[in-house]
């Protein structure tokens, strides 16, 4: 009499799912695919071109940029009081001239004696020394050339120039002040060339490596981004490396926090579904699969890795299969369903 019962409950639950109307549901494939374990390392947004710019001279500054202005490459940063370099670029000018002009003046005096040595009129010793003064001249004019060289190159260094393109983010002088060689005048940051340090487990090395592509987010964004390059070297203590990856697009502010998801093991093949499919419960989690004759037929399984919008699982489903992505949650084991045929992936 129990048997009967149960058998009656049974067919009872099934003519009450047959007799329900079929409810319309969105669907999707399963699939088979390779994938990792992944784990989550926090991470901070930098810049490759972010440089203190020093004072290159000493002297009083006369310009200097103001926090928030942009600049490209080339443009001015800073200006120094100009009028000593002037006055020694003059000075060096002067000295070059002068040596020249007595340059000139040996180049002839070797000239006469020469013509009076081919007459014999003149002491050997005397062209001699002449020409030993003019070979000294020589020296001392490259030198006085370099000297000017040397005060030209000061005198544009009095204008202190960005060296990539940026945004001036704080100022460490002001106009009127006295600055040194070496002083830090202002901060350079070049917000477009934005990249994400990552320090990470040691570990980690081994599945990941330059040119693959990491999820990266925080809480108002997601996006792709490229691991550049790892320094797989730890210390004894923290066992962490360091990565940098490249955003695919730059949305990221600098000095923003973002988590990156790495992979933390080789890849497997695994069954994987759209994480829509799951119907989460406290003791169990379970997806419907779609037969032939348009019945849902719920089947649990158990979580694995999740990759970006699929999540790895394992259970009874077999790649191909279709499963229920919207509707999912007013469904009854056995209750029939219409598709809507376009949203179904063929993956």
């Amino acid at each position: 009499m129990k048997t009967c019962a149960i058998t009656a409950t049974i067919l009872f639950w099934s003519a009450t799912a047959l007799s329900q109307p079929a409810i319309t549901v969105e669907t999707d494939r399963v699939t088979s695919e390779y994938i990792a374990a992944s784990t989550s390392v926090s991470g901070v947004v930098v810049s490759r071109e972010d440089a203190t710019i020093s004072s290159e001279l000493s002297g009083r500054l006369t310009w200097i940029a103001e926090v928030g202005d942009g600049v490209y490459a080339g443009d001015p940063l800073a200006v120094v009081d100009t009028r000593l370099m002037i006055l020694e670029k003059r000075s060096r000018e002067a000295e070059v001239l002068r040596l020249q002009a007595n340059l000139d003046w040996f180049s002839r005096q070797t000239k006469r004696l020469n013509e009076l040595a081919v007459k014999n009129n003149t002491a050997r010793s005397e062209l001699d020394e002449v020409q030993s003064r003019y070979a000294m001249l020589e020296q001392e004019l490259a030198q006085a050339e370099v000297n000017l060289e040397r005060a030209v190159y000061d005198l544009e260094r009095t204008t202190i120039r960005a060296p990539f393109n940026g945004i001036v983010v704080s100022r460490d002088a002001s106009v009127g002040e006295y600055t040194v060689t070496g002083r830090p005048l202002l901060r350079l940051v070049n917000t477009a060339a934005a990249e994400i340090s990552i320090t990470a487990p040691l570990r980690l090395a081994r599945f990941v490596k330059p040119g693959d592509t990491v999820t990266v987010g925080n809480q108002d964004s997601e996006g792709s981004a490229t691991v550049r390059s790892l320094i797989p070297v730890g210390d004894s203590r923290s066992h962490m490396m360091e990565l940098r990856v490249s955003p695919l697009v730059n949305e990221w502010f600098v000095g923003e926090a973002v988590t990156v998801t790495l992979p933390a093991s080789s890849q497997s093949l695994l069954t994987t579904i759209a994480r829509d499919a799951l119907v989460l419960r406290n003791n169990s989690n379970y997806v419907f699969v779609i037969d032939d004759d348009s019945t849902a037929h719920r089947v649990t399984v158990e979580l694995g890795s999740g990759l970006g919008e699929r999540i790895a699982v394992t259970g009874k489903l077999s790649a191909g299969d279709e499963v229920v992505i919207r509707g999912a949650e007013r469904l009854k084991d056995g209750q029939q369903v219409e598709r809507l045929e376009h949203r179904i992936s063929m993956r």
